[in-house]
């Protein structure tokens, strides 16, 4: 089966896990016996430090533009359809010219994927930041008539696609809730993320922290992540201020982005920096080696709740005991690896962050629940891979043979 995956880009050094994650799928698909080429979009976002072992072909759509991604997304699909069995396609960036392409006659099966939400849907926000300046109308009225150009008039046409995947059942509803029509063609593909191989690669065993598990602090806990709104960074420095024992830890921030300068302040103005390291972008090695060595406790205090992480699956990965807003996606993900807050609330947050710390036990129960999590079939990306190779080899057999009883 040769398979087309149409995406953005292949970013391997900045992209964060996104482009890590597709590979994997690649690779995947490709050891399963399948012929695998990537067509990327936006391919002057391309960084491609070593050889693959799939084709890539590069194309470059001109407009930034919502309709201009769509035309030039349904374009590809046109001229590649002579080469391929089966689309699969990001989902969030081009349903609708997926969509467009099966109702207008195109031959070729489409599966789209989705991991994230579509800009149409409310912007994440960092409540506890300084918000955009109010009063920009015609901003506001830009977006809404966007949410219903999409909600009503757009949104139909994904009834072409063959098939969609979700990275979780609360993003699934969310489209869902959107208008899409998921009953009898959706599955479950979870973020794909080889937690057993990434442990051999870096000689993580599931004792590794339970044998570093430390009876005393001060206790490091780690968040790293793009500094972009709704990432909680506010919601746990603010929680961070309210501990009771500050100098039992040590919090350290990762990562770099647009709200980067608002957290330096944020540190600053709650008199923070005695506690607070912010090392900035890290490479992966970096980042694996201390979350190795030196992390006893993870936050993820904030992400929409429809929404997976792979900066989560990470910190499991090592066994990293979590404290994460309950309900959602992240919970959906974590299970009993974490303990939750109350969403939005920083003095639970501040409250579960004491607990952990206050009990060592219960750090090792959760870490050795980190592993029991992620051998469950819903997390085990070649189980749900196989199951995707599963669909798709029936899409394509149906599709061919609809094509041969038409001639």
């Amino acid at each position: 089966m040769k398979i087309f995956f149409v995406t953005p880009k292949l970013n391997f050094i900045t992209a964060g896990g996104t482009t890590d994650e597709y590979d994997l799928t690649y690779r995947t698909l490709l050891n399963m016996g399948h012929d695998v080429a990537v067509v990327t979009a936006f391919s002057k976002a391309n960084n491609i430090p070593f050889e693959l072992p799939y084709k890539v072909y590069e194309e470059r759509i001109p407009s930034k533009r919502q309709l201009g991604i769509q035309k030039g997304l349904f374009k590809i699909f046109r001229k590649y359809s002579d080469k391929a069995d089966i689309f699969f396609v990001d989902g969030q960036v081009g349903l609708y010219a997926a969509g467009m392409y099966r109702v207008f006659g195109g031959q070729v099966p489409v599966v789209a994927y989705f991991n994230r939400e579509l800009f149409a849907w409310p912007a994440n926000i960092s409540t506890l930041f300084p918000m955009a300046p109010k009063g920009r109308i015609f901003k506001k009225i830009k977006q809404k008539i966007r949410f219903f150009v999409e909600r009503y008039l757009m949104i139909p046409f994904t009834d072409g696609i063959d098939l969609v995947a979700f990275t979780s059942p609360f993003l699934e509803e969310s489209y869902k809730n959107f208008g899409m029509k998921t009953t009898g063609k959706s599955m479950l593909l979870g973020d794909a993320f080889d937690f057993r191989g990434l442990m051999k690669k870096y000689n993580i065993s599931e004792d590794t922290y339970i044998k570093r598990n430390k009876t005393k602090g001060p206790y490091t806990i780690f968040y790293s992540s793009r500094m972009a709104p709704g990432k909680g960074f506010d919601l746990l420095l603010t929680a961070f201020s309210r501990l009771k024992n500050k100098d039992n830890f040590r919090l350290v921030l990762g990562g770099t982005g647009p709200e980067e300068q608002y957290i330096k302040d944020m540190v600053k103005d709650l008199k923070l920096e005695s506690y607070v390291e912010m090392p900035g972008w890290m490479t992966k090695e970096d980042l694996y080696k201390r979350q190795t060595e030196q992390v006893d406790i993870f936050v993820q205090a904030r992400w929409r709740r429809d929404m997976t992480s792979m900066s989560l699956q990470t910190a499991m990965l090592f066994g990293l005991p979590s404290v994460l807003p309950g309900g959602g996606g992240l919970q959906w993900v974590a299970r009993d690896s974490a303990i939750y807050f109350e969403d939005n609330n920083v003095d639970d947050l501040a409250r579960q962050i004491e607990q952990l710390g206050d009990n060592r036990e219960l750090r090792a129960r959760l870490s050795k629940h980190c592993y029991v999590r992620m051998d469950h079939p819903e997390m085990n990306h070649i189980s749900r891979i196989t199951e995707l190779r599963e669909r798709m080899e029936k899409l394509a057999a149906d599709n061919h043979t609809n094509n041969e009883e038409k001639k």
